[in-house]
């Protein structure tokens, strides 16, 4: 079964604010969230790391 996080999740392991994780999925800069029912927004947890991943490739000083 697939874990789902929260808004507060995903801030916790970025170590960044609620409000950014907010700011990011709607700039396109991070992964857009999708709804598991009403007032229920969640990340997948695998795709947030597997983002992670992607994002120390693409920034890593050469």
């Amino acid at each position: 079964m697939t874990d789902f996080i929260t808004r507060k999740e995903v801030a916790r392991i970025l170590n960044i604010s609620e409000s950014t994780v907010y700011r990011w999925a709607l700039s396109g800069h991070l992964i857009p969230p999708f709804e598991l029912g009403p007032n229920r927004v969640v990340w997948c947890k695998h795709e947030i790391f597997e983002w992670i991943k992607k994002q120390k490739l693409k920034h890593r000083i050469k």
